[in-house]
């Protein structure tokens, strides 16, 4: 049996599609298969990670009127044609908010990721505050990762960004603007693939239960969640969800998605198989990982090493890199003896298929279409780094302001940049 991520399975396509429209959802509870015009909203308060809707009160307000005043012309970068470079463009709209959610960033550092990502880091200062429940403020230090890549609104190569509440995190003062641009996208990246791909558990930080991604997107109303990620939603059981000693492995170790990966799978108790260049990264990684590390130069013996640690106990993988080693971990993942293996591609995945693995692609607008989703991530992300719970990635500052980024992406398209993120601070 081939297995791939297309549509859910029979057994449950009855309870989510109306066959008779085409595959139209129905407006359903995940949970109960109950229409959503019968269930009763109420409210939900989670006092682990700071979701607890809270009263606005009148240091808002004074904040808000001694905002620093917006002002509504910046300057932007502009792609004009496909396969050029940008260009600065000065005198350019400051872009405005459009619902209660919505707050006014000016950004003061942005990371970098290549190109094909879409999708690109920032952090600033809050100068127009939301007008809804949440506790983000005038003056806050926020990272935002610019997922919503179709709203420009909302993009970060400019001096002022949208950012929706539910998608920002509050930096602590020990992390620096150019700290907090780097991590964002990788780590959303990271935590979608674990927590909704292979429905692993976000961990405990102390005494706070880590959310559980998947079962939240489950108990969301099916009409929310968009419709081209429903089938990623459902495609793993309940019963194969991983647990404490399982192994997974991790393909393209020395990125930055592998450093959250790494990070989160082993705090939540999975041992964790890393491939990379040894020669280039071993040292750096071996030290501070505390995974097992495996050469990727020979694909072919790293699979059969890799078989050799884990041996039949091993259903679990994340590719980053891109088509070539997502096939070699697809064969490294196929069950001899039965059963269905995992396999994520944070960059691309293999058009061949094989019989038994189930291949997830990252369902990453669930964080910033559902705001249940991005804000249990980020909720978990600002704890984290409140206690310092997570290894942040090396960093390199690049000069120029909005100029300078041009130049900063032809390094990382000759592959002058690796293990570590290009961020580019803006005066």
């Amino acid at each position: 049996m081939s297995v791939a991520v297309q549509r859910p399975p029979s057994s449950l396509a009855g309870a989510f599609y109306d066959d008779e429209d085409g595959g139209v959802i129905k407006n359903v509870d995940w949970g109960t298969a109950t229409p959503i015009n019968s269930i009763h909203e109420v409210e939900i308060v989670d006092h682990d990670f700071g979701t607890a809707i809270t009263k606005r009160g009148t240091k808002r307000k004074s904040l808000q009127a001694a905002a620093e005043e917006i002002p509504k012309h910046q300057s932007i970068l502009q792609l004009r044609e496909l396969r050029q470079r940008f260009a600065v463009v000065e005198s350019h709209p400051v872009p405005e908010i459009r619902n209660p959610e919505e707050l006014v960033v000016k950004i003061q550092a942005i990371g970098l990721n290549p190109v094909d990502w879409k999708s690109v880091d920032f952090a600033g200062v809050v100068v127009k505050a939301p007008e809804d429940n949440s506790d983000v403020e005038i003056g806050d230090i926020i990272l935002c990762p610019s997922t919503d890549y179709r709203d420009l609104r909302k993009a970060a190569y400019q001096q002022y960004a949208i950012a929706s509440s539910f998608n920002v995190c509050k930096l602590p003062k020990h992390i620096s603007t150019s700290q907090g641009a780097s991590l964002g996208v990788a780590y959303v990246a990271a935590t979608l693939a674990l927590g909704v791909c292979l429905g692993l558990q976000l961990p405990s930080i102390g005494d706070l239960e880590g959310p559980d991604i998947l079962e939240l997107v489950r108990r969301t109303p099916l009409g929310r969640i968009p419709r081209d990620v429903v089938p990623e939603c459902i495609a793993i059981d309940d019963k194969e969800r991983p647990s404490s000693g399982d192994w997974i492995v991790i393909w393209g170790g020395s990125s930055t998605s592998a450093l959250f990966l790494s990070q989160i799978a082993r705090l939540a108790g999975l041992k964790v198989i890393l491939v990379l260049d040894c020669a280039k990264h071993g040292n750096r990684v071996q030290d501070t990982s505390g995974c097992i590390c495996i050469d990727s130069h020979d694909s072919e013996r790293a699979s059969r090493v890799i078989r050799g640690i884990a041996g039949d106990d091993l259903r679990y993988g994340i590719d980053t890199a891109g088509k070539d080693t997502a096939a070699s971990l697809a064969k490294t993942l196929k069950q001899e003896k039965g059963g269905r293996s995992h396999l994520v591609g944070l960059a691309a995945l293999p058009k061949e298929r094989l019989d038994g693995v189930v291949y997830h692609n990252v369902p990453v607008k669930l964080f910033h279409e559902v705001p249940d989703i991005g804000r249990a991530i980020m909720a978990w992300l600002e704890q984290a780094l409140i206690s310092q719970t997570l290894e942040l990635p090396r960093v390199d500052e690049v000069a120029g302001g909005l100029g300078g980024i041009n130049a900063a992406l032809d390094q990382m398209r000759v592959g002058k940049v690796s293990g570590r993120r290009l961020v580019v601070p803006l005066s």
